[in-house]
């Protein structure tokens, strides 16, 4: 008799244990679409005297392989955010080849004066070339204020990026302490797990973060460059705003735990992720070009400007058909914003009561710089120095970081080619990112993906292993009966 007890509890904790694996199963099954979902396994022990039991249900995971996608999803984000920023400047700048560049837009302006040097008379020829001019003003004007807007929004991402952080820790306490309390007990952590990895998935998007784990699998994280975010509890992610950021401005930088971790003053520089993305945006590359268009502006100014036409000069050289701040810029120095406030002078300008017959004649800065005194219709001279100004080599400060001699369209050529040149870099930088990102992530699921085909064939073991349960249910319910039939 107490054979037949032992072997029917043997039965019944067979069927216990096959119902508890097909319960794992079809959670597995139910969840293989989820990239956040860790395959469960149930895991079997066989007691002394005892039939088979649940010992708890197993969570697939590798550390190492997490480690590598966090990074590898914080580079791709960031890269994502440059890529797409160095685009929109490149359509600012324009191709050197494109017709609508900045480069095409002086070499459209010398061609004006070219034109309107063959014929000096021409009024209609004039007033082409003064607006030539003004294309070439305008799309400067453009760029600068696009090339601003362009850090402002990156400064209001940043305040996202940084709320989205805080966020995304505040959740990650709320895990994490369960798990922490959890440890040691009966409860099922695995979908806290779970919980836990999705959210560093997404805070690495945000930020380069690596992460250790202490007893109790109790996590702490720390952004690249060494700032703690969590560790027992959140520390503080600040970002105020910087509002619309003109050209030469500096944005507020990002603080955690009231370090500095962006821009010129951090302590704890961070990388990876669309914040420092967002940062090096904001801080390096718009205000970069926006400095080489500055000087663009300058050397335009300059090119135009008029000098006294008698010997010994007694007047100073003024700004002529490009205005910007009311006197002649230095190209040693940034002139930052100029790009943003260079216009025609409005002397030149009919629709301001103006003459573009100033440009052959002079004269913008008064009748003391006026080159044709005697009004000969035929003068030529002035506009082929304006002309020939625009492939007069100038001295260009390291400002935007183009310096050297060149003249105005190679200067414009060779910002162009620059911010091409960084879009092409961002463009391979980033394929390389999202591969390894691809690779860190098929590597993961590997370890913790579900596979339907292994599923299916678990439930196929499941159910033999359940059938020859029931055999001996089956068979030890006919032998107590025939027992019981003989003592009756």
């Amino acid at each position: 008799m107490a054979t037949l007890s032992s072997a029917l509890n043997y039965a019944l904790a067979g069927l216990s244990v096959s119902a508890a694996r097909s319960a794992v199963v079809s959670r597995n099954v139910s969840s293989a679409g989820d990239e956040n979902y860790s395959r469960r396994t149930a895991e079997i022990v066989t007691l002394p005297n005892s039939g088979p039991v649940l010992a708890q249900i197993a969570r697939s995971s590798d550390r190492t392989l997490l480690d590598k996608l966090l990074a590898s999803t914080s580079g791709a984000a960031g890269q994502q955010i440059t890529l797409e920023a160095l685009q929109r400047m490149s359509a600012i700048s324009g191709d050197p080849q494109d017709d609508q560049s900045i480069a095409a837009a002086l070499g459209k302006l010398q061609t004006a004066l070219r034109s309107y040097e063959q014929n000096p008379a021409s009024s209609s020829l004039a007033r082409a070339a003064l607006e030539a001019a003004r294309g070439v003003a305008q799309k400067l004007n453009t760029a600068s204020d696009e090339i601003s807007s362009i850090r402002s929004e990156a400064d209001r991402s940043m305040a996202d990026s940084a709320e989205r952080v805080t966020n995304l820790l505040s959740q990650f306490k709320v895990v994490n302490d369960s798990i922490v309390r959890g440890q040691g007990t009966a409860s099922d952590l695995t979908d806290s797990l779970d919980q836990r990895d999705s959210i560093l998935k997404l805070l690495s998007e945000e930020i380069g973060i690596r992460i250790t784990v202490r007893p109790n699998n109790d996590v702490s994280i720390y952004a690249e460059g060494g700032a703690v975010l969590f560790e027992g509890s959140p520390r503080g992610v600040s970002f105020a705003a910087s509002g619309y950021l003109a050209a030469g401005s500096v944005g507020n930088a990002l603080m955690i735990d009231g370090v500095p971790v962006t821009g010129a003053g951090a302590t704890m520089p961070t990388s990876g992720g669309k914040l420092p993305a967002y940062a090096a945006l904001r801080d390096g590359f718009a205000p970069q070009l926006s400095l080489q268009l500055d000087q663009i502006a300058a050397g335009l100014v300059n090119a135009f400007s008029e000098a006294d036409p008698q010997l010994p000069a007694s007047l100073p050289t003024v700004e002529g058909l490009f205005q910007g701040t009311g006197t002649l810029p230095s190209l040693s120095d940034p002139n930052a914003g100029l790009a943003g406030r260079i216009r025609i002078n409005a002397l030149a300008d009919p629709d301001q009561g103006g003459t573009p017959l100033l440009i052959r004649d002079g004269g913008f800065g008064g009748p003391g710089y006026l080159r044709n005194a005697a009004g000969k219709a035929g003068f030529q001279t002035r506009i082929a120095e304006l002309a020939d100004g625009l492939n007069r080599k100038q001295s260009f400060g390291n400002w935007g970081g183009l310096g050297g001699d060149a003249s105005l369209a190679e200067y414009g050529a060779r910002s162009s080619s620059w911010v091409e040149a960084k879009r092409q870099d961002a463009q391979a930088s980033g394929d390389a990112a999202a591969a390894a990102k691809s690779r860190a992530a098929q590597s993961l699921a590997r370890i913790n993906g579900v596979n339907i085909d292994q599923e299916m064939a678990t439930l196929l073991d499941l159910e033999k292993s359940y059938q020859a349960s029931s055999k001996v249910l089956t068979a030890v319910n006919s032998m107590l009966d025939t027992l019981l039939e003989a003592v009756n």
